[in-house]
Parts: C-alpha cells; sequence; structure tokens
C-alpha cells in the first residue's frame, strides 16, 4: 500500500495550496447562530464536483387520452409539482499520515468529528423545534460554490490507514448536500 494520497495519479483528489489564501479549499461550515466553530476545510479538493437538480414532473391524471378530439389533449400528460433544489456530493480526503505544507498534520479525528456534529440533531430533546434539527450549513469552494446553502443529506466515512495502535491516519468522507435557504422541524400530525 502506497503513502501517498494520490496513490492513483491524482485521479480522485488534487492537493490544496496552504498558506493564507485558504479560498481555493472546500469547507463546510454551520451558519446556525452560536456554532462558528463548527466548519471543515479540505485538506485535499476533490478532482470533480457533480451538482445536480431534479425537475419534479408526476403524471396527470387523466393522461393518454388516445380518444380525445382534441390534438393538444392526444398523449402523454405530465405536470410539474414543484421546485427542487440543488444536490451536490463531495468525497474529502483526511490523512493525518502525510503533512499538508509547513509540516502541519491534519487533525482527522477532529474533521470527521465535526462533519458528524454538522450531520445530528443540534440539541437533543429540546423544546425549540429549531434545535430538534441538525444544521444548516454554507458550502464554498472557490467560483464554483461561492454560498451553497444547504443541508447534509448523508455522510459516510471510510477509514483506509491505521497507525500501529489502530489510531486511524486515514479517512475518505463523502458528505451529499441538499440545497435549503429555509430549513424546519416536520410537524407531528
Amino acid at each position: 500500500m502506497s503513502d501517498n494520497p494520490n496513490s492513483d495519479g491524482g485521479a480522485k483528489f488534487s492537493p490544496v495550496k496552504g498558506g493564507k489564501d485558504s479560498t481555493g479549499k472546500v469547507s463546510i461550515a454551520s451558519v446556525e447562530p452560536g456554532s462558528s466553530d463548527l466548519r471543515v476545510e479540505a485538506q485535499f479538493n476533490p478532482k470533480e464536483l457533480e451538482i445536480s437538480r431534479s425537475v419534479p414532473w408526476q403524471k396527470h391524471d387523466a393522461s393518454n387520452k388516445s380518444n380525445s378530439k382534441s390534438s393538444e389533449e392526444k398523449g402523454i400528460h405530465l405536470e410539474f409539482t414543484g421546485a427542487e433544489g440543488r444536490s451536490i456530493s463531495l468525497e474529502l480526503l483526511f490523512d493525518n499520515y502525510e503533512s499538508e505544507s509547513g509540516g502541519r498534520k491534519v487533525e482527522l479525528k477532529k474533521n470527521v468529528e465535526t462533519l458528524e456534529k454538522l450531520a445530528s440533531v443540534r440539541v437533543a430533546g429540546s423544546k425549540k423545534d429549531d434545535e430538534r434539527r441538525p444544521h444548516r450549513c454554507v458550502v464554498t469552494w472557490g467560483s464554483a460554490l461561492e454560498n451553497f446553502r444547504c443541508v447534509i443529506e448523508s455522510l459516510s466515512t471510510k477509514y483506509t490507514m491505521f497507525a500501529a495502535d489502530g489510531t486511524p491516519q486515514r479517512a475518505t468522507c463523502v458528505v451529499k448536500l441538499k440545497e435549503a435557504d429555509v430549513v424546519s422541524m416536520a410537524k407531528k400530525k
């Protein structure tokens, strides 16, 4: 096994330049009041960014009117049912083994824990509806994602390298995000 995070020839990740200018790094942060410390910056930017949008259409009740006299009413009839937000998926690599520029080690455990907090209920058992849901976030990545307001739809973490004592040294986190300008708790029926 190669110790180089880009051992696949850089096919998945590209190094992020360090220094004072961090605008080239993917970052995910909470926009909730009092949660400004919940922020994760990529160590290596993903090579690709896929942004998708679903356009919801539904079959009309009176579709497939083959016996209709009007040519406009014949055939398949679809109804637009409402706007959907965009979705993105990011694959983030955190590598405790390889040093970033300047010799600083990446805090793999802290980054994974922060992503978990962003995807978890803010204050379980709170009487306030707004606190019984996960964080609303903002993702930035240069000009591709300048201010993508969203929620984490799913998060999976795969640990791929360990120290002799079993401490994780490398992890890949796949974060799926759904665009959201306003979020709320579902009302009980």
